[in-house]
């Protein structure tokens, strides 16, 4: 008998996603699983690289923003990013001035607190690259950053104001604040990030009094050097009207004919009821109830809503542990999904339609062939090993558009996003448009523009403010008011028409039957009626 030879056994290599990786000067932000109190997360771990005495590199971790994610570990991951990336902006700009020959006289001066602090904000706003006399790109800085704007400095002050306000209270800030006064021997670039630290934490500022010009302790402030960020006076982006139709019922279905029904329900509750993109998927089986023909949607918070479990009620975290799953706003995994919260979350708040009769049979048609045809073709098929599961929208298979997973795994976000997409896409080359080729946030055709478009209609529909903030889920009143501004061509339309005998009224009205008459094609009616 002859015998193979034995072969070598070598570890698998793991290849790094680049996609997971943010970089910049003198740090990494990586997206990687830590353990918070023996349970692994998935955080944005925030890795420092400083040049050593030697020449050699130093890299490593940045240990208080673990600690930070743990005490704020119902934010979200995007919140825990964007501390993330201003402590790492923090680290480059202070290891930039630490480095600068003008150091030793800024701090003889006394200017290198404005240097670490108010220039900052300034290079976040405004980016460190200027335009030199021989029309070159110059960066004394070597950070090259591009400009942020206002608002999205603004969100990066505020994360790390907030970050050092916890910092105040830790012990281990000691080990990070290690200058105690602008007098210590800057030998090293090192010295300038100290600096810097200790003096957002000792002098407890608000690093946003550099954006908006804030009177504040202590005396030394600083006068702001960016104009107050002011919110534009436009409507909100919505999703263009004109395509609702078309995007609904042919934007899911591919070349061969075979539709995303999970994404395609997911896109009618955004425009029809105005989710959020993250609500749906927190959605169970038993959170749609028909009364007659007609379907009722109860919204639930994911980890302290309550449901009927044996006699009793219990929360809906209790309740997926059976499961072995984790409320969804609290995986890290494929399986996440936010939860900015409704009002009555706890209590079970129902979703409401449009007032548009054909568009809520259309969603009672998908509905009732998703729950009784769709959804047990899809869980017959998963492997028998697999646990079942309460949520609604399931995967139909392993796939790179589903975000990997099994059959019958919990329909992903990532999943949706993918199918909102091609389904762009598609109207776009339908109608051969080319704003319709990719979502796009201010043209209104992401997610959210169904949301934007659902509070348009109320409001233009005559619905009052406190009616659109029940509609919207709305925790205060003020929110609706971002639906009141005028768009171009709502006010271009009321212009021409106060030429004639058109009212107002009546002119939203035209617009608002225009849109309506897209779901009542009699063609489009047939759709899967022998399921209903």
């Amino acid at each position: 008998m002859n015998l193979k030879p034995a072969q070598t056994l070598r570890p698998k290599r793991r290849h790094l996603n680049l996609a997971l990786l943010e970089r910049g000067r003198h740090h990494l932000i990586v997206r990687q699983t830590v353990y918070e109190d023996g349970m692994p997360k998935k955080r944005p771990v925030l890795w420092i690289i400083i040049p050593g005495a030697d020449g050699l590199l130093r890299i490593f971790r940045y240990e208080p923003l673990l600690e930070y994610y743990a005490d704020h570990s119902a934010m979200s991951y995007t919140w825990m990013k964007n501390a993330a990336r201003a402590v790492g902006a923090l680290f480059d700009h202070s290891l930039a001035v630490g480095a600068s020959p003008s150091f030793d006289q800024w701090r003889e001066q006394g200017g290198l607190q404005r240097r670490l602090v108010r220039g900052l904000a300034r290079s976040l706003a405004h980016g460190t690259m200027e335009i030199g006399p021989d029309g070159r790109t110059v960066d004394p800085t070597r950070l090259y950053w591009s400009p942020r704007g206002k608002r999205q400095a603004a969100v990066l002050l505020s994360a790390l104001t907030l970050h050092f306000r916890w910092f105040q209270n830790e012990p281990s800030a000691a080990k990070w604040a290690q200058a105690t006064s602008t007098d210590a021997i800057a030998k090293s670039p090192r010295v300038a990030l100290s600096l810097a630290t200790e003096l957002m934490i000792r002098r407890h500022n608000s690093l946003l009094g550099h954006l908006k010009g804030l009177e504040r302790e202590p005396a030394h402030a600083f006068p702001g050097v960016i104009e107050p960020s002011r919110r534009g006076t436009g409507a909100v982006p919505t999703f263009p009207a004109k395509y609702v139709g078309p995007f609904l019922y042919e934007g899911f279905k591919d070349e061969s004919g075979e539709c995303d029904e999970a994404g395609q329900l997911l896109a009618h509750f955004a425009i029809a009821l105005g989710l959020r993109k993250s609500e749906g998927f927190h959605l169970y089986n038993s959170d749609v109830q028909f009364i007659g023909d007609v379907p009722w949607i109860f919204f639930h918070h994911p980890e302290f809503g309550k449901i009927a479990d044996g006699g009793r009620y219990v929360t809906r975290e209790e309740y997926l542990e059976r499961f072995g799953l984790l409320p969804r706003n609290r995986d890290t995994g494929r399986n996440k999904a936010g939860w900015k919260g409704m009002a009555d979350d706890e209590q079970g708040t129902p979703g409401y339609f449009l007032p548009i009769p054909s568009l809520r049979h259309r969603v009672a048609q998908l509905l009732t062939k998703y729950l009784y045809v769709t959804r047990p073709a899809i869980m017959a098929r998963r492997p028998r090993h697999l646990p079942d599961h309460p949520f609604l929208f399931v995967s139909r298979g392993r796939t790179l558009a589903s975000g990997g997973g099994d059959i019958g795994d919990p329909y992903t976000m990532t999943a949706f996003e993918h199918s909102w997409g091609q389904g762009i896409k598609r109207v776009g080359l339908q109608f051969d448009d080319p704003t319709m080729m990719t979502p796009i946030k201010w043209r209104g055709t992401t997610q959210h523009g169904g949301r934007h478009f659902y509070g348009r209609f109320l409001f233009t529909s005559g619905v009052p403010g406190d009616l659109i903030q029940r509609c919207m889920h709305h925790r205060t009143l003020k929110a609706h008011l971002a639906y009141t501004q005028l768009t171009p061509s709502e006010i271009n339309t009321l212009l021409n028409d106060a030429s004639g005998d058109c009212s107002p009224d009546q002119s939203f009205r035209n617009m608002r039957d225009e849109f309506a008459s897209q779901f009542r094609d009699p063609q489009r009616q047939e759709f899967h009626r022998q399921y209903t």
